[in-house]
């Protein structure tokens, strides 16, 4: 992916079930297309050049991982 785009998370990101989010002030490189989805919906912003993330890594004493995915319930056709 040559083409991704940086972003600082303003919103902590759980990006992997059973783990912990990435937390707020994260650096994160996602493509263009999520670069501007997340900065539309204010959970990242975009990076300046050369800017480097600050993750405040205390908020995630009182975060909870991701829970396991499941499946949608099936509907009788």
């Amino acid at each position: 992916m040559a083409d991704d785009t940086n972003v600082i998370s303003l919103r902590p990101i759980y990006d992997q079930p059973g783990r912990l989010p990435k937390p707020v002030g994260t650096l994160l490189k996602v493509s263009p297309e999520l670069a501007a989805f997340w900065v539309k919906r204010g959970i990242a912003r975009a990076a300046a050049a050369g800017e480097k993330g600050n993750p405040d890594t205390a908020s995630l004493a009182t975060m909870r991982p991701a829970p396991d995915m499941t499946a949608p319930p099936t509907t009788p056709s």
